[in-house]
């Protein structure tokens, strides 16, 4: 694997995928939000083929912007060369045991979403517990 060992991540976003995936039943009706906006990430039918038999370059997804990043590390993020996810204190959060814990959301990708890289290419995230302008934390 081309990237550091996302373990704590991936073990976090696999039990709440289960558990959410257990809860939804085919009958779920699509959200309106979702048929209205024509989506730039894969389908789950292209995620499905391993990341290096994609076309490479791809531009970075804008919709990762605002996601927890535990989400989108096993999602739209999944075969781009995360390198690091900065917390606002400087330490990266993938070096972070206690990572899965926090609900870290991603604010900032460089570089900058919609940029076309390889799946070599360094993809370095900027993190915080909210999002900016939210007044929340």
């Amino acid at each position: 694997m081309h990237r550091r060992s996302i373990t704590p991540l991936l073990l976090g976003a696999v039990l709440v995928g289960s558990l959410t995936a257990c809860a939804a039943t085919p009958t779920d009706p699509a959200p309106a939000s979702a048929a209205a906006t024509p989506s730039s990430s894969p389908s789950v039918d292209a995620r499905s083929v391993p990341c290096p038999k994609q076309a490479w370059p791809q531009p970075i997804p804008a919709q990762a912007i605002g996601n927890f990043l535990n989400y989108a590390m096993v999602g739209e993020l999944d075969c781009f060369n995360v390198t690091k996810a900065l917390a606002p204190d400087g330490h990266d959060v993938l070096d972070d045991d206690l990572s899965v814990s926090r609900t870290f959301v991603i604010v900032k990708i460089t570089p900058d979403a919609g940029t076309m890289v390889g799946i070599d290419d360094e993809v370095v995230l900027t993190v915080d517990t909210h999002m900016p302008g939210t007044g929340t934390k």
